[in-house]
């Protein structure tokens, strides 16, 4: 059986007053991992895309 999750009515306020800053922040976090990749990326300078990391 499923149990619903307990609600946390101060984080549910908080979100409402100021957004969702964990969410936000994990979006920036995989927008400035992209970007970083993008320009470590020697892989035009190699003339492959090998990439295993």
């Amino acid at each position: 059986m499923h149990t619903p999750e307990p609600t946390a009515p101060i984080y549910d306020l908080l979100i409402a007053e100021r957004g969702d800053v964990v969410a936000i922040a994990a979006r920036t976090a995989e927008e400035t991992q992209r970007e970083a990749d993008a320009m470590l990326d020697f892989s035009a300078l190699t003339g492959r895309r090998d990439r295993t990391a």
